[in-house]
């Protein structure tokens, strides 16, 4: 309740799903605290890329990368940071986009091989549409840890800004 005396709309989901909600975050902060104090840095470049791949900003993590399934702002909402700096720049998440289906593509066959013995035809029956279905799938994950990539480029030349 505020101090005003206006409730907040947000309906209770009970006292189970409260407690669950707060072990998990006092988990990650624990997580949190023991990588700031190791390197802060590298702490640093594991939260950006985590925003990244949440598509999230990866300035502020707060605004949204997306506004619809395949399009992006052309800034955040949160911070006003922009996620095209320049023409083109979305051509590395191409190369991402490339490496994780050729990942998890590689990955699917070799899990599956130890428990079906694969003949040719039956990994190009397979492998074939999931190889077309792939860069489909991986298209705002690859584009968000992308964005993440480009932004930490940047920071090796230009100062974060503080949080």
């Amino acid at each position: 309740q505020a101090e005003d005396g206006i409730r907040d709309r947000s309906p209770s989901r009970g006292l189970g799903d409260v407690y669950k909600r707060q072990l998990l975050e006092s988990r990650k902060m624990v997580i949190a605290v023991t990588m700031a104090r190791a390197d802060p840095v590298l702490f640093e470049i594991i939260d950006i890329l985590r925003r990244g791949v949440s598509l999230r900003c990866p300035c502020c993590g707060y605004g949204h990368l997306f506004k619809t399934w395949l399009r992006t702002h052309d800034h955040c909402q949160a911070c006003g940071e922009r996620f095209e700096r320049e023409p083109g720049q979305w051509f590395g998440a191409v190369y991402v986009n490339l490496g994780l289906s050729v990942f998890f593509g590689l990955l699917g066959c070799l899990i599956a091989g130890l428990f079906v013995p694969l003949s040719l035809s039956l990994l190009l029956r397979v492998g074939l549409p999931v190889s077309a279905i792939g860069p489909i799938l991986f298209f705002r994950l690859s584009k968000g840890i992308w964005t993440s990539i480009i932004f930490l480029g940047e920071g090796l030349y230009i100062q974060w800004p503080n949080r």
